[in-house]
């Protein structure tokens, strides 16, 4: 049998298509997360993000973050003594692994996350709470190892 051109080129032809339909095909089995299900809501109170943040930069003072082994210390000034509110772990790749907890300060004035409630890798941390009527808001990366 003889290779000409023409067989080349349908060769060719064919081998593309078939690169090209691998593409497709893997393009619709990978999963894309939102960065938040509810992204319009969160959009309509960006603002009062903005404030809490500029009132935790007029305070002067910032909550301490810290990681012992895999578990995660927040550590929170004395300015902040009665705070209430929620700490986030956004987890930028998959959002199965993003989880909320409420701000429960002990007598020192720290929370501890532990690491077997969280899933290892790269995570943005957001804290929201009050204190003394006041909103604050404070938004730092850590990686769980």
């Amino acid at each position: 049998m003889k290779w000409n051109w023409g067989k080349s080129i349908v060769l060719a032809f064919v081998l593309f298509c078939g690169f090209i339909s691998s593409i497709v095909v893997a393009a619709f089995q990978q999963d894309f997360d939102l960065v938040s299900d509810t992204y319009y809501q969160d959009e309509l109170v960006y603002q009062e993000r903005i404030q809490e943040h500029i009132n935790l930069a007029q305070s002067g003072a910032k909550v301490s973050i810290t990681q012992e082994g895999r578990s995660v210390v927040f550590s929170f000034p004395q300015e902040f003594s009665g705070a209430k509110g929620e700490i986030h772990f956004y987890h930028p790749s998959r959002s199965i692994f993003d989880r909320s907890f409420s701000i429960s300060l002990n007598e020192k004035r720290q929370q501890t996350i532990f690491g077997e409630e969280l899933t290892k890798g790269r995570y943005k941390v957001k804290l929201t709470w009050t204190s003394g009527g006041v909103g604050y808001f404070q938004e730092e990366g850590i990686f769980i190892r």
